[in-house]
């Protein structure tokens, strides 16, 4: 019996450690043993366990090569394709084609205009996934390509134009009652506190008047119009061109402002005597850049208004009474008394010589053969001409002082010859014949108005603007 139990447990311990069960002993790489506890399917499994698993899963392996050239080439195929649809449907960029590689586009073929090339341009760098694009747009050499796009806005303008003829048609309306509004408003002239004496300013405040009310009807239309942004734009450049050729026509713009400022100032009248530098002559009108004159001798002198407005100026119908003077010489052993005397009474006797301011006669200078006296008195311009009237002052003063024993004698000369003989006896000269009788008859004083007929006539064949308020 001892001899067959021995091997009873050894036979049951080989077979517990060769049997599968919930434990079993194995060994390490250092030989020690380890206890591993199997898991048993038929027990629930861990919630921990489970979570863990769903919040980490694990790493996907990179995807192959062949995976990535893929996904570029589908990118690139969709910005290509996207370019196109966007091009084919533009009029002006339909001959335009797009070649996507690696990021890299190539824009090809031909526009009429530059802009279209250079929207396309930025229009494929705006596109995502673009690393590159490379323009090879050019313009197209056909004419007919080059002008369809201005046939085409020259349609559509002509067809919008077609189509908004009725406002346009009510839009002139508009402004012709306006202008007939403004233009006899400005013939009334507004209130009578805008009113003035001088036709330049009255002519100034009709026009104020006619250019506002024009301008309210040119507003209304455009605004009917759906136009009136153009007003701005308008107003603008005339703003920058006004002072461009203020720069460029600076005397042109200084005349018409001195013209300007003459016909507010009014120095002068129409038919006015003046003397301007060293020009005399009457006043035939005053436009907006010169005044014209003619000449006492019928002559016309167009000044620039700045030149007028500059220079001194001598007006002698400004005051109607005008002063004329004259010098006779007297003999150095007469009587200045009586010669003074004799020729204020001829003065006072003539027809347009004024009695105030009385005549006078002044001794003014003492020369070598002669006493010099200066004879003066006042003529009304209004009722004798100034010329007239010193001429004949002149005359009769000389006759007066000659038939009153006044001589008027020249310089006098002596001067002796050397004779190598005495000069021939000559014969006797006859007695000189005796002076006819003095007519001492006044002359016509009256105004000499051959000038001022000629300055009329001027003005009724002359179509230029008179600021002096004449035809």
């Amino acid at each position: 019996m001892r001899a067959t139990r021995w091997w009873v447990p050894v036979f049951l311990f080989v077979s517990v450690g060769l049997a599968p069960g919930p434990l079993s002993a194995t060994r390490g790489p250092a030989g020690a043993a380890q206890d591993t506890t199997a898991v048993d399917d038929s027990l629930p499994p861990d919630p921990a366990a489970v979570d863990s698993a769903a919040v980490d899963p694990p790493a996907d392996p990179d995807p192959p090569p062949e995976a990535i050239t893929q996904e570029r080439s589908d990118a690139d195929e969709t910005v290509r394709n996207r370019l196109q649809a966007i091009f084919d449907r533009v009029p002006a960029l339909a001959e335009v084609t797009v070649e996507v590689e690696a990021g890299i586009v190539r824009l090809r073929g031909t526009v009429a205009d530059g802009t279209a090339g250079e929207r396309a341009v930025a229009l494929a760098e705006a596109q995502d996934g673009v690393q590159w694009v490379d323009d090879g747009i050019r313009l197209t050499a056909s004419l007919s390509e080059r002008l369809e796009p201005t046939w085409q806005r020259l349609r559509d303008l002509g067809y919008g134009t077609v189509a908004r003829l009725p406002l346009l048609a009510v839009a002139l309306a508009i402004v012709l009652l306006a202008l007939l509004a403004g233009t006899a408003l400005g013939r009334w002239g507004g209130p009578s506190f805008l009113r003035s004496r001088n036709p330049f300013l009255q002519n100034i405040v009709g026009r104020a008047i006619q250019s506002a009310v024009v301008l309210a009807g040119i507003l209304v239309a455009l605004d009917l119009l759906e136009a009136t942004a153009l007003v701005g734009a308008v107003a603008g450049t005339a703003g920058l061109a006004g002072l461009a050729l203020g720069f460029a026509f600076k005397d042109i713009v200084e005349n018409y402002l001195a013209g300007l400022l003459l016909a507010v100032r009014r120095p002068f009248d129409q038919n006015d005597h003046v003397v301007v530098e060293n020009f005399e002559g009457k006043v035939v009108r005053l436009t907006p850049r010169e005044t014209i004159l003619m000449t006492l001798d019928g002559n016309h002198v167009r000044l620039p208004n700045a030149t007028v407005f500059r220079s001194p100026m001598v007006n002698y119908t400004r005051n109607p009474r005008r002063r004329f003077q004259f010098d006779a010489g007297i003999g150095p052993v007469d009587d200045l008394a009586v010669a003074r005397e004799t020729g204020i009474e001829v003065l006072r006797e003539m027809e347009g010589v004024l009695d105030d301011p009385t005549p006078e006669a002044l001794v003014v200078e003492l020369g070598d053969s002669t006493v010099t006296v200066r004879f003066m008195g006042w003529v009304d311009q209004r009722q004798a001409d100034f010329g007239r009237v010193r001429s004949e002052a002149i005359r009769l003063v000389k006759l007066r002082l000659e038939a009153a024993g006044v001589s008027l004698p020249s310089p006098e000369y002596v001067v002796r010859m050397a004779r190598e003989s005495p000069a021939p006896e000559q014969p006797a000269a006859a007695p000189p014949a005796p002076p006819p009788e003095p007519d001492e008859t006044q002359a016509d004083v009256s105004v000499d108005d051959a000038v001022d007929r000629q300055i009329e006539e001027d003005r009724r064949v002359s179509g230029e603007e008179n600021l002096l308020g004449g035809a």
